[in-house]
């Protein structure tokens, strides 16, 4: 079985630094990466290949308008969802043990989201009518960054004229060579830490729109190798990981959308989000129109509450709670800020839209990771609240025992001495009361000296901590 048409899309997460928002813009655009507005429609079209019409004005509305006001806002805004977009169209081959599969790279977002959030979405085309295994192949090798074991090994890329044994050497020096320097550097936690800590496997998630031959059978072992993105075995047959005709059926069946079978499906796991189509060839532009467009941003709306949840994660089991007053507060700040503005149960107006969002909250466990992140974010009320009432309470007992004692041995007495002029000498005469007056005085006058220097230095500290991060982050 061939595909007749094959389109992916592979996104690349990273986390940048929103101190440099404005410094990544501007060589974004020197590298020919320019700001994403719906209206520009003439320069859109340039994006997905020769003969695709992609209407965006579907997007206005898919979306809600709370949605789609951070989403698809032309405003450039570190709050808003800012896409750049590049047209490239050049021509590349990977070779594996079995195949030599031709594609055309046809352009690259670079999509700045909120919180430091970053996605490259690298647009694909592969040759027509290719072999629906050496298909499948293709988004298996091109999705691992790094390759390590057997199963991800055996993939050449040649490329522009340049040989690439792993997909991340093609992005970070190709595709989109300046834009490591601006990612996080999360080196200070842990050394062993990667750069992308909560990047899952170091794989990239896939989309990809398979167009079959018009009628032809789509059966659940079809489904469930697409969904898995199974190509071939070590000795070229079709592959399939699992052996299990109950729990393939199982799994095709929690996975799948069937709203327009038996001729078009939509499965979403944790790998990709694959459309195969078997309709005609005017009923497959209309979805692949769709495929750039509603699922695109449909895509990368949960995609980017994934990641984020993910990094609120690790950024709690990270802290040190004796020393991170002020990243207690930044942590909390950005949770509140994150559900209040961006989570939303529902993000699409269409009942479509709703139901696939319920096949990606399910993939991305973002329900799950988001009753995590409210836990945490009780936790942390909880650890400041008991630490601020801490403290309050031994400032307040200091202050007491220093004005009982002072009262009961009438500090007044000293100070009516010092208020005449006075001679050091005087101190001799003190009597056994009036020295414990005198030491009360100069002891609670320095402990209200250094208690006044310590918030001082403590405030110093905060500033220029939250100066650093906001630097490093």
């Amino acid at each position: 079985m061939n595909s007749l048409k094959t389109h992916y899309v592979f996104y690349y997460p990273f986390n940048y630094r929103q101190y440099d928002f404005v410094k990544l813009q501007q060589i974004l655009k020197r590298n020919k990466f320019y700001h994403f507005t719906i209206d520009e429609e003439e320069f859109n079209e340039t994006l997905y290949g020769p003969d695709i019409e992609v209407s965006h004005q579907l997007l206005k509305q898919f979306f809600y308008p709370f949605m789609e006001e951070k989403l698809l806002n032309d405003e450039i805004s570190i709050r808003n969802f800012n896409r750049y977009s590049k047209k490239i169209l050049c021509d590349g081959k990977m070779k594996t043990a079995f195949d030599d599969i031709p594609f055309t790279l046809l352009s690259a977002d670079i999509n700045l989201c909120p919180f430091g959030i970053g996605i490259l979405a690298v647009r694909i085309q592969l040759a027509d009518d290719v072999n629906l295994n050496a298909a499948l192949s293709f988004g298996h090798f091109f999705r691992v960054l790094q390759p390590k074991i057997d199963e991800e090994l055996g993939a050449e890329i040649t490329y522009d004229n340049f040989v690439f044994y792993n997909t991340d050497e093609l992005i970070l020096k190709k595709i989109a060579p300046f834009l490591e320097q601006f990612f996080v550097d999360y080196s200070s936690i842990h050394k062993n830490i990667s750069k992308i800590p909560f990047f899952e496997d170091e794989r990239m998630y896939v989309s990809a729109f398979f167009h079959l031959e018009e009628g032809a059978e789509i059966d659940e072992h079809l489904l469930y190798r697409a969904g898995q993105l199974n190509g071939r075995d070590k000795n070229g047959d079709p592959y399939i990981s699992s052996s299990n005709e109950e729990y393939i059926e199982r799994f095709v069946q929690e996975h799948c959308y069937e709203r327009w079978a038996p001729k078009f499906h939509i499965i979403t796991t944790l790998q990709g989000h694959i459309h195969l189509s078997s309709v005609n060839d005017e009923s497959m532009k209309k979805y692949l129109n769709s495929f750039h467009s509603v699922s695109y941003y449909t895509l990368l709306i949960h995609y980017f509450y994934k990641l984020m949840l993910l990094k609120l994660v690790f950024e709690h089991s990270e802290l040190k709670f004796s020393k991170d007053k002020d990243i207690v507060e930044e942590l909390i700040e950005q949770i509140t800020k994150f559900a209040s503005r961006y989570y939303f149960s529902e993000v699409s107006a269409r009942s479509e839209g709703k139901e696939i969002s319920h096949y990606f909250r399910k993939a991305f466990r973002i329900d799950g990771l988001y009753r995590e992140t409210k836990e945490t974010l009780e936790e942390l009320y909880r650890i400041q609240e008991d630490r601020s009432t801490d403290r309050l309470n031994k400032l307040i007992f200091i202050l007491t025992i220093f004005s009982m004692i002072s009262g009961i041995y009438g500090m007044n007495l000293v100070i009516e001495m010092l208020a005449e002029p006075f001679n050091i000498s005087e101190i001799f005469s003190f009597t056994f009361f009036e020295w414990i007056a005198l030491i009360l005085m100069v002891f609670g006058l320095l402990t209200l000296a250094l208690l006044i220097l310590n918030q001082v230095y403590k405030y110093s500290i905060s500033y220029y901590g939250k100066v650093n991060r906001r630097r490093q982050r």
